[in-house]
């Protein structure tokens, strides 16, 4: 693979899915006059069409088998990375840009114009090759949902929103229907019906109903126009668009790319709704202040930041969208008669969602415009939360119902409730799954494997949603009778009940395949990035610890290690201290005070010493220090001196407690030395 090819997925990964796409609903659009411009604005010689025409190997049964290889070994150095087959798939969808009625070829047929583009011949790649890429499509939104919207929010539909007839080249058409200019009308339009003060969002077939009475068609695309008159690829436009409307947050214009979205969600804490922003990119500030008075404060190290400065949520301000803007940053929130909260894992409360999670408690609370939708949506799919709540509590909106637990165990119920009822809750679908994956379960050792699970703590399962509800999921190649119930109702599959031996594990459905491993326990190594331990210079050690580098590293003392060298330091000295003792203190000449513990006695004992009795003594090492040791038995105190040296507890320390407990033990000795601490402790206690 030469250095152009790599270029142009360089290029490609910058301009759709940079950071600076982060919380953005992102398509990959391109088409000829989007090729120039980025060929010449980048300074690429080679054209976009021939750059991958040259890899391919045409005339055998896999002919992008070259690039597949080159996105496996890239892969390799960086598995985070943008899946390098961008080339490819840009390729994929300049054809469906070129799809319209001409002299050779009708406006859905797409193979002829993608064959064309790449071999100049329009026979030489038919449908029978296209497979591999509707995979790549598809590990493409798998990579882009993995990032968690840090590379832009993926606008790619999951397999089952597909014509059947369109199943794989639907991925690329899907890319090719709205351009940009398309994307810049969409605020006008929205604002238009948001003006006859229309319940927000509405749902995508309502809005492509409002374009057609409306007559707006003409301020769009041609693709656009014309898969608006295609029925079977109605649906998926109708979806598309509903989610940019809802993602609109009220403005003028889309949030510019290159300004960073801070999503505005509601969140629910003892008793009181209240605002949190998410920020999707990995680069952020501890502190964001935005026009308005608004600013935003990191919670911890996670995404998520307090907000100050806005009204609390209400009737009122659920309804109105929200926006502010500060330096490269837009908190936003777009209006919406119904608010649907979950237990989200990092804050530890109820926060808005943009989506229903089968199998997990949802409150719902919805206004007056959309209570009739909500009802009809639970009616027909809530397995609990049917009934309204008609309990007063203070934090619900004026008028707003309230539904709590809302569980939807059955994911495929509830996809067909949703597209029935449609209205104000069209948009709550559960997110897209587009490859079979693990997600849960308890890791054993992730630094040492990442799919290794504690034997009785394994993963569930999460289906694609091509194959939900209806594929065959194989365990180590055998079909499971008692995962069909799951299955069927497309919800994670938990494999903790199949009680699998400890080993090496498969998991298959619909040709993809995944492993993991599970065992009682496991022993990790750590691995330290850095190592503290003692120099040594002419064969004794250092006073103290320091950090060792590339130098020191090899001829320092580490670990057990150390108690075999000497040490530059005067020798330790040891004493017995008893075990029956109230209290064993330390009492330093520098004015540093310690509580001695008597150490536990270890397993071991009972098992190879079984006729030693307990000890009535422990052994105290002192390294390099001087003062008192101070033992407590039934009220009394003793002393014994420790190479006690002058005490001078000014200099360090805490000296009140020092000299609190020197005068509380002032009788242990009649020693000068000891006298000589407890008159420094009546100079202090002055």
């Amino acid at each position: 693979m030469d250095h152009s090819y790599q270029a142009w997925q360089d290029v490609l990964a910058e301009e759709f899915f940079g950071r600076q796409h982060a919380g953005h609903p992102t398509l990959f659009y391109v088409d000829d006059d989007v090729e120039q411009e980025l060929r010449h604005g980048y300074g690429l010689e080679e054209p976009l069409a021939r750059c991958v025409g040259r890899f391919l190997r045409l005339g055998t049964a896999e002919p992008y088998g070259a690039l597949e290889d080159y996105r496996w070994r890239r892969r390799q150095q960086d598995k985070d990375g943008v899946p390098a087959f961008l080339p490819l798939l840009a390729c994929s969808v300049m054809a469906a840009s070129r799809m319209m009625n001409d002299h050779n070829h009708r406006a859905t047929a797409y193979h002829a114009r993608f064959s064309e583009l790449l071999t100049g011949d329009e026979k030489r790649l038919g449908s029978h090759h296209y497979e591999p890429i509707s995979r790549m499509w598809q590990v493409l939104a798998s990579w882009q949902h993995s990032q968690k919207g840090a590379r832009g929010l993926c606008t790619l539909p999951a397999p089952a929103d597909l014509p059947s007839n369109r199943s794989m080249i639907g991925f690329a058409q899907s890319q090719a229907l709205l351009s940009g200019a398309d994307r810049s009308f969409l605020p006008k339009f929205f604002r238009s019906l948001r003006e006859h003060g229309t319940t927000w969002p509405l749902p995508g077939k309502t809005l492509l109903a409002q374009i057609e009475i409306r007559g707006t068609e003409r301020h769009f695309s041609k693709g656009f126009r014309n898969a608006l008159r295609e029925e079977e690829f109605r649906p998926f436009l109708a979806k598309l668009i509903g989610n940019y409307a809802a993602s609109w947050d009220g403005s003028d214009e889309l949030v510019p790319t290159g300004v960073t979205r801070a999503e505005l969600l509601v969140r629910l804490d003892a008793g009181r709704l209240g605002w949190v922003a998410r920020l999707r990119t990995p680069e952020r500030k501890e502190r964001v202040e935005l026009k308005g008075g608004v600013v935003l404060e990191q919670l911890g190290d996670t995404a998520y930041y307090e907000v100050t400065g806005l009204p609390a949520p209400s009737a009122d301000t659920l309804t109105r969208s929200i926006r502010r803007d500060g330096d490269d940053l837009v908190l936003s929130r777009p209006a919406s008669p119904v608010l649907v909260l979950a237990r989200d894992d990092v804050l530890g409360v109820w926060a808005g969602t943009d989506g229903f999670r089968p199998g997990e408690p949802h409150v719902v609370l919805a206004a007056p415009t959309a209570q009739r939708d909500v009802q009809r949506l639970l009616d027909k799919a809530a397995t609990t939360g049917r009934s309204a709540d008609t309990g007063k509590l203070a934090w619900v909106p004026q008028g707003w119902s309230l539904h709590k637990p809302v569980t939807f165990d059955d994911a495929v119920t509830l996809r067909r409730a949703l597209k029935e009822v449609q209205g104000a809750v069209g948009l709550l679908q559960p997110p897209a799954q587009f490859k079979l994956r693990l997600e849960g379960g308890l890791k054993l050792a992730p630094a040492l494997d990442p799919h290794l699970y504690l034997r009785g703590g394994e993963p569930q399962v999460v289906l694609p949603d091509a194959t939900e509800g209806t594929g065959t999921l194989l365990v180590d190649g055998k079909e499971r009778p008692e995962l069909r119930k799951e299955i069927a109702a497309g919800r994670p599959v938990p494999l903790a009940v199949l009680r699998l031996e400890p080993g090496r594990h498969t998991v298959s459905c619909a040709g993809a395949e995944i492993g993991f491993a599970t065992a009682d326990q496991a022993v990790v190594e750590p691995k330290v990035a850095e190592v503290c331990g003692f120099t040594v210079v002419d064969g004794k050690a250092s006073a103290s610890p320091s950090l060792l580098d590339g130098q020191t590293l090899p001829t320092g003392v580490t670990g057990a290690g150390c108690t075999s060298v000497p040490t530059q330091d005067a020798a330790a000295v040891m004493e017995l201290c008893r075990r029956d003792a109230d209290e064993v203190l330390f009492a330093a000449a520098d004015g540093r005070l310690w509580t001695v513990d008597a150490p536990e006695q270890p397993d071991w004992w009972t098992e190879r010493l079984p006729d030693t009795p307990a000890p009535l003594r422990f052994e105290a090492d002192f390294h390099g220090i001087g003062g008192w040791l101070l033992e407590r038995r039934s009220g009394r105190w003793k002393g014994r001196p420790v190479n006690p040296g002058t005490p001078k507890p000014k200099s360090t320390g805490n000296p009140r407690a020092w000299a609190r407990a020197v005068l509380n033990a002032q009788q242990a000795s009649v020693e000068p030395s000891w006298a000589a601490y407890v008159q420094a402790a009546k100079e202090l206690d002055r």
